[in-house]
C-alpha cells in the first residue's frame, strides 16, 4: 500500500470535464460506514481547500500522524503542504492523508498549460472490512460518469481512474484495490492554474 500512494498523481491523463456534481450517499449505518460516503464527506467535498480539512480534522479530534507517517502520501519532493491523521469513524479506521505542492515535471508534460498550478491531493486509506466490488460500485456512482481507465494493475493494486475538468481545473478520481478484493485506497486530485 505504501508504494501505491506514490503513484496516485502520475498516473493521470488529459480527459474531460469531470461534470458531475457530489452526490449524498448514505452511510450503510453509524457503526459501519460506506468508505466512498466518508471520502465523499472528508475529501472529494473539501478539496483544493486543504485548510477546511485541517478544521475538520481540529474539530472532530482526529490523531495528526507523524512525519514518518505523513511521508506515504507525499506525492512531491517538496509539498507547500502535507498532512495526515488517523480518523475513526463508527467502528472503522481510515487514515486521511492531504497534500499540496507545485506540479510534478510528469504533470507538468501532460499539462502544460498547468505549469505553474497547484495540485491538492486527497486519500483515504481503508481498512479491510470494504468489499472492492462494491467499492468501485459506489466511486462509479460518486463520479457519475464511466471511468477513463479501469483495474489497471500497479504493483500490489489495482486501479480505476475517473477525469474530467476544463481549462482552469483538472479532476481526478482514484480507487486502487488489492488483488484480495478487501481494503484499498481513494484519492481525489485537483489541478489549479
Amino acid at each position: 500500500m505504501r508504494n501505491a500512494l506514490k503513484y496516485l498523481v502520475l498516473t493521470a491523463t488529459a480527459v474531460t470535464a469531470l461534470s458531475t456534481p457530489i452526490i449524498a450517499q448514505d452511510t450503510k449505518s453509524e457503526v459501519n460506514p460506506d468508505p466512498v460516503y466518508v471520502f465523499n464527506r472528508t475529501c472529494y467535498a473539501q478539496v483544493p481547500n486543504v485548510e477546511a480539512i485541517r478544521t475538520m480534522a481540529t474539530k472532530l479530534a482526529w490523531r495528526a500522524m507523524n512525519n514518518d507517517e505523513l511521508e506515504e502520501f507525499k506525492n512531491s519532493d517538496n509539498p507547500t503542504s502535507l498532512d495526515g491523521w488517523d480518523v475513526q469513524v463508527g467502528e472503522r479506521l481510515f487514515r486521511v492523508g492531504v497534500t499540496q505542492s507545485g506540479l510534478s515535471p510528469k504533470l507538468t508534460a501532460s499539462f502544460p498549460d498547468f505549469a505553474n498550478g497547484v495540485a491538492t491531493s486527497c486519500s483515504l486509506v481503508l481498512d479491510d472490512q470494504q468489499d472492492g466490488d462494491l467499492l468501485l460500485a459506489n466511486m462509479q456512482t460518486l463520479a457519475g460518469k464511466d471511468p477513463i481507465s479501469a483495474d489497471v494493475p500497479e504493483g500490489l493494486l489495482r486501479t480505476t481512474t475517473w477525469g474530467g475538468g476544463n481549462d482552469d481545473l483538472k479532476v481526478f478520481l482514484f480507487a486502487k484495490v488489492p488483488a484480495t478484493g478487501k481494503g484499498g485506497l481513494l484519492n481525489v486530485t485537483i489541478l489549479q492554474r
